[in-house]
């Protein structure tokens, strides 16, 4: 059998729920031993169950009355992931501290909701407490036809968190690797979740500098606003809806070719660079587009714009219509397994392929073999810098996605190198600079022409001594530009080469363009918030202004950070192959496949599956006891009662406030309740007595300014024109280390430097600037 990435690595799983099962498939995909302490099972009753930790076997173990039996798995595992709640673990002796002393050697893995030192930290960890406490869900405020915030339903915090568990435990096994010791690894729900953070926080602290700009990247709380026209959500003449994705100047050229539309290009008020015209001309040109959309059916746009090859748009579907989807099956992120169909690994490894598997049946011979076999003791000496020092990472991509991976690689430690073209990533010239301001923090910037020869030469010499290269070219770019994996690899054999871009490089759809939208509609994540009541019959303009608005909102950015966090996850499965093999390799990552992970509970079929839990057509929730409630004082709390032991105390917490009639199973009841107080007293009572209830209408910049100063969720940092400000913190944390100190570069801001690097002398560095080969500030 061909070596896997992770093959040795042994887990020892101490988690509850789709969180922690998820990494498990991971690991246990790519290699690794995953052995389950199976305490109860309080996931099961979610749809997605039959998924999780598949490749785990699992023991049963009371982990304090076997504690020798508990201390021996853990002499002998690698990794310990760990998600229960702290007084949990207390009360069964697990004191992750108290055994990264025991254990040297371990890598400790330590996940909560609010984070390790917050009190909340005790609340039932469901992600959409968290979301709600975190101001995610006012975000959503106008996607429903209410006011008010909205359910948040894609469970994106569990993405990002299974990502931050991933990337942090490979990132501490390649530095124990390096130094011999473990780490404790810390992550939770409200950190990873700052991934989603994506321009808001910075904006608030640079307004002086970006005026308006700022409210167009923060949004407005109130009232979802009118889509840009190259990012439209469009009707089609059958009913169904379309997804316009035609970021840039050139793919919204291409639509406008498509559909006919061309005549704008000759309109002096049009600017072509930013895709703008006037207000009355812009909404008269949004009529247009409506009604020429509803002039063929979705099928027969697809068709028009499939054949033109370079137009940014798709469907909106279910995550069921999805798993159908030609280029998902064609690049295996569709599978048959157990007689189910499911989601398909996160990566592909061109060398040491993922197989994902059903666990064996002996969970009790692995926990023996493990106690027989301890791993070696370690050197005492800790390690005092980020996992990823020393690693160096060469960037050459645009926009989100592909770029902020690469900045989480530095939050762990990389040196990450970012080759943009002559005058910058295109992304610096949108929304004033301030999301690529945040997906670029952490790297040294040099602006290198790839068409020019001498431009191709510095890269090459830049990646001759490199980790890591990421890219989002299309299928046969590279080989023009001469950075191919067959070129690069012959000049260094262990570049860990990734290549990221929409739909995978198999499949029909390997040479079309795809920006955050198209995943975000074709995955499941709209349909999904929506409730999946989307309009059939045929709209007229004002409604379809109205509607517009909704799935654009529904459609926010999380699909590119949700495939940075994989790109970032799947560059350290790469590193993780090259330890054991010497070797690099390719690593293929897609928009589309990663954000089937991101819709991970209902990417499987198989015979008796429950349907996806929708929210209602108003957004509130899951159920009447999950779900959004306005309060007396007119604010708004967020409550979640799963269990039934849940229930039955919030039962009693009712009587003991008046309200003992109360029919829990009612919404229009539980309003009527809610109403009769202020929130702050409602989430006073249910807190205390361990229930989740927290506020929900929160902003999330605001949330984030009001924790404490040494709070691990902001971390500061300088931008080199616009001044000091604070950045997003870190998503994981390891053995309390200081942050990295991560700062945006300014387009070409260290292209000498860098041209010193790849061993250019300063005369030499000269002729490069001069002959356009390159480019500095």
């Amino acid at each position: 059998m061909a070596t896997q990435a992770l093959d040795g690595i042994r887990i020892l799983d101490l988690t509850l729920g789709p969180l922690g099962g998820m990494a498990m498939t991971v690991f246990a995909d790519f290699g690794a031993q995953v052995l389950s302490v199976r305490r109860c099972d309080r996931f099961a009753f979610l749809p997605a169950a039959p998924m999780w930790r598949r490749g785990t076997v699992a023991i049963d173990l009371d982990v304090k009355a076997d504690r020798k039996r508990f201390d021996a798995l853990c002499a002998g595992a690698d990794v310990l992931v760990i998600n229960w709640r702290p007084q949990t673990r207390m009360s069964a002796g697990v004191d992750v501290r108290e055994m990264r002393r025991s254990f040297p050697h371990l890598v400790i893995c330590s996940i909560t909701s609010f984070g390790a030192g917050d009190s909340r930290s005790e609340l039932p960890g469901y992600e959409h407490v968290v979301a709600a406490a975190s101001g995610r869900m006012l975000h959503f405020t106008g996607c429903p036809d209410r006011e008010g915030p909205a359910f948040s339903a894609l469970q994106v915090g569990i993405h990002a968190c299974v990502q931050s568990v991933v990337s942090g435990v490979l990132a501490a096994l390649l530095a124990r690797d390096q130094h011999g010791q473990g780490s404790l690894v810390e992550t939770s729900l409200l950190q990873s979740l700052l991934a989603y953070e994506q321009g808001a926080l910075l904006g608030e602290q640079f307004r002086h500098v970006l005026g308006d700009v700022v409210d167009g990247v923060a949004g407005s709380a109130d009232q979802a606003p009118l889509p840009s026209l190259h990012y439209l959500p469009t009707q089609a003449g059958d009913g169904r809806w379309v997804q316009l994705g035609n970021l840039l100047p050139h793919l919204f050229d291409n639509f406008l070719v498509a559909t006919e539309l061309i005549d704008i290009l000759a309109d002096p008020d049009y600017d072509t660079a930013q895709m703008v015209l006037p207000e009355a001309k812009r909404e008269h040109f949004r009529d247009l587009m409506f009604r020429r959309m509803q002039e063929k059916t979705a099928a027969e746009w697809m068709e028009v714009f499939i054949d033109n090859g370079s137009v940014v748009a798709g469907l909106i579907q279910s995550t069921q219509d999805a798993m159908k989807d030609a280029d998902m099956v064609a690049n295996g992120h569709v599978i048959p397994l157990g007689g189910r169909v499911q989601l398909g690994p996160l990566a592909r490894l061109s060398e040491t392929p993922a197989l994902p598997r059903f666990g064996v049946a002996d969970g009790e011979r692995v926990a023996l073999a493990w106690q027989q076999t301890p791993r070696a003791s370690v050197s005492l000496q800790p390690n005092t810098s980020l996992p990823l020092h020393g690693i160096r990472v060469v960037e050459i991509a645009t926009i989100i996605a592909a770029p902020f991976g690469a900045s989480l690689l530095a939050e762990l430690g990389a040196d990450v190198i970012k080759v943009e073209p002559i005058g910058g990533d295109p992304y610096r010239g949108l929304a004033g600079g301030i999301g690529a301001c945040r997906v670029n923090l952490g790297k040294r910037s040099i602006c290198v022409d790839l068409k020019h020869p001498d431009g191709q030469a510095v890269v090459r010499e830049l990646l001759r001594d490199s980790d890591v290269l990421i890219h989002n070219f299309r299928p046969g770019v590279p080989e023009k530009l001469g950075i191919d994996a067959a070129t690069l690899h012959a000049i260094n054999s262990r570049l860990v080469y990734l290549q990221s871009n929409g739909y995978g490089p198999e499949g029909p759809g390997a040479h079309r363009p795809s920006t955050h939208p198209i995943p975000g509609a074709g995955m499941g994540g709209v349909h999904l918030q929506m409730g999946g009541q989307l309009p059939t019959e045929l709209l007229d303009l004002d409604q379809l202004r109205a509607w517009s608005r909704r799935l654009m909102r529904a459609n926010e950015v999380n699909p590119d950070p949700n495939t940075a966090l994989v790109v970032a996850s799947s560059a350290l499965l790469g590193l993780a192959a090259r330890q054991r093999t010497g070797r690099g390799q390719v690593v293929f990552v897609d928009m589309f496949g990663a954000n089937a992970w991101a819709n991970a509970d209902d990417f499987l079929d198989y015979p008796g599956k429950p349907a996806r839990h929708y929210p209602d057509v108003n957004q509130y929730g899951l159920s009447p006891l999950y779900r959004l409630y306005r309060c007396g004082d007119g604010t708004w709390v967020f409550l979640a009662l799963v269990s039934a032991e849940e229930r039955a105390r919030a039962k009693e917490l009712f009587e003991g406030v008046g309200h003992a009639a109360v029919d829990l199973e009612n919404h229009s009841a539980l309003e009527r309740v809610f109403g009769s107080s202020p929130a702050s007293d409602w989430v006073k009572r249910f807190v205390s007595g361990g229930l989740a209830c927290v506020p929900a209408d929160g902003a999330l910049p605001k949330f984030f300014w009001q924790l404490p100063e040494q709070t691990v969720f902001v971390a500061p940092s300088r931008h080199a024109i616009w001044g000091d400000f604070q950045r997003p913190g870190s998503l994981v944390r390891f053995d309390g280390l200081p942050q990295a100190n991560l700062n945006p570069p300014v387009a070409g801001e260290h292209t000498r430097e860098l041209l010193a690097l790849a061993g250019r002398k300063d005369a030499a560095i000269d002729n490069l600037l001069d002959s356009g080969a390159v480019a500095g500030v």
